[in-house]
């Protein structure tokens, strides 16, 4: 069954003051990670909680593992009770990229049982309705419910080396077509793509403004790439982030989307290097 998966501005703001309603600002540069910080405290919405994806959402990168590892199940645990999400929380969360970003917070929260949703245009939406922001940076109220973190839709590098000869999973690579065919790589230390992937690009899933296609529109672009099982792909991009956009944009069209390889090109092209590859 897919997921739930966006809320519009009106439809927060009619119920941003709900005492169950936790909303978390995910804004985030990749080549500035002090940005996103600084672009919460000028202004965000009333009560958001800033997180930082890059640690919060994150484990440290190491020579073995991609960019943006899952964080450790006890670590985030401890996140979930400090933003104050309770098993009945309704979370909403919200970038200014379309919710590229916001993307990796609703994946990692909608393994846990947590009803969250995307703010559908984020943060620039919210501005053009002309809502109210805030300069106040919110802590939240710390919550006693502990979550039994852990995260099953994530796929390992492992099983996607042993799915090039099984041919178990089909990739989908949701980064820029210049990175997916190597010719514009300036972040990994190896260009181009897992063998056998294919990519639908996660902008392709947004409209000029930033929000959600149809999920019309998008039901029908997706059934094309689609051919086989639900089960049968894996989502991915530079370091698991964009690409939990793809899950994320396959749900609202109502389509069953769930796995992601969250090491991504960024883990893959390591392997690359140190298997001798130039």
């Amino acid at each position: 069954m897919p997921l739930e998966t966006l809320i519009d501005a009106n439809e927060l703001n009619a119920v941003l003051k709900m005492p169950d309603v936790v909303v978390l600002d995910c804004r985030f540069y990749l080549t500035d990670h002090s940005k996103g910080k600084s672009e919460y405290e000028k202004n965000h919405i009333p009560g958001a909680i800033f997180v930082d994806v890059h640690h919060e959402l994150a484990a440290p990168e190491t020579e073995f593992t991609g960019r943006h590892p899952l964080i450790d199940n006890t670590t985030f645990a401890d996140n979930l009770q400090k933003w104050g999400i309770e098993n009945t929380t309704k979370v909403v969360v919200y970038d200014d990229m379309g919710g590229a970003i916001a993307a990796r917070a609703w994946w990692m929260l909608a393994q846990q049982g947590i009803s969250v949703r995307v703010l559908n245009g984020g943060f620039p939406s919210w501005l053009r309705s002309e809502f109210a922001v805030s300069q106040t940076f919110e802590t939240g109220k710390s919550s006693s419910y502990r979550f039994d973190v852990s995260f099953p839709w994530e796929i390992k590098e492992q099983a996607v080396v042993q799915s090039l000869v099984t041919s178990k999973y089909k990739l989908i690579d949701a980064r820029a077509s210049d990175r997916f065919h190597g010719k514009n790589e300036t972040i990994d230390p190896v260009a181009g793509h897992i063998p056998g992937a294919i990519n639908r690009p996660f902008s392709d899933n947004l409209d000029e403004e930033g929000c959600f296609k149809p999920a019309e529109q998008l039901h029908v672009e997706w059934k094309d790439w689609l051919l086989g099982s639900s089960e049968e792909y894996v989502y991915y991009c530079g370091s698991g982030i964009t690409g939990c956009h793809n899950v994320l944009a396959l749900n609202y069209a109502g389509i069953d989307a769930k796995q992601v390889y969250v090491g991504s090109w960024s883990q893959w092209a390591k392997r690359m290097l140190r298997e001798g590859a130039s």
